[in-house]
């Protein structure tokens, strides 16, 4: 089965709506697709991928996912993951993916969460 990318704007932040499954057989699809709406983001580039559409996902998926954080990342912006149908949650949670990229329940929280400006640490003497 093939996947589709959605790619909508709200603000300062990409939406990345994917519909379909996120297996081997749609990676390099998928993936060049992420990161292609990455690099034409806004800089530092702020991403929301949501899983709402996508009812599988195996490992080479969420080798997609990781490529398109440390793209973000490594040009100073953030990706975070939202609406996770139960079946992929489940998966993201048996990998401990979760810990790394926490499970957003709906657009505006993972917004939020790439947004928010981050406390300064307090400065040593």
């Amino acid at each position: 089965m093939s996947i589709e990318l959605v790619i909508s704007q709200s603000g300062p932040v990409t939406i990345v709506g994917l519909i379909g499954d996120l297996d081997l057989a749609a990676a390099p699809a998928a993936r060049s697709q992420l990161l292609a709406a990455v690099h034409e983001a806004d800089s530092p580039p702020l991403v929301v991928v949501d899983l709402l559409g996508v009812d599988f996902l195996d490992a080479i998926g969420i080798g997609v996912l990781f490529a398109g954080v440390v793209v973000c990342r490594s040009r100073g912006g953030d990706l975070a993951i939202c609406r996770p149908e139960p079946q992929v949650a489940a998966v993201l949670r048996l990998t401990r993916v979760d810990e790394i990229l926490p499970l957003h329940p709906d657009l505006a929280a993972a917004a939020v969460s790439i947004t928010a400006p981050v406390p300064n640490e307090p400065s040593q003497p």
